[in-house]
């Protein structure tokens, strides 16, 4: 995936919507997955990795950034979009997406 079109997926700052859009895409939820789900968070984020500006949602409650990883230890082979859900303050973090792809 492009940083330009994941930025269009991640400035809905909707969680629903990003999930759609993310699944058409042919992306899987790291979290369904019997072998993605045990990925390291450490190896994840030691990949290559490009990110999206923040985007708050319209109730101005939560903000919404995204990230492109690539070159991740042990899954050279997928490509994964990171979805990072923060409180308006980006104090405390309220859940973080993790969708792959191979590429």
């Amino acid at each position: 995936m492009r940083i330009e079109q994941l930025t269009e997926i991640i400035g809905t700052a909707d969680q629903k919507t990003i999930t759609k859009q993310l699944r058409e895409l042919g992306y899987i939820d790291c979290k369904k997955h019997k072998q993605y789900k045990h990925i390291s968070l450490v190896d994840l984020f030691k990949g290559n990795d490009i990110e999206t500006d923040e985007y708050p949602d319209s109730k101005g409650k939560r903000t919404y950034q995204g990230g492109i990883f690539t070159q991740v230890k042990g899954y050279e082979q997928l490509e994964f979009i990171v979805v990072n859900i923060n409180d308006n303050k980006n104090t405390f973090p309220i859940d973080m997406l993790i969708w792959a792809k191979e590429i």
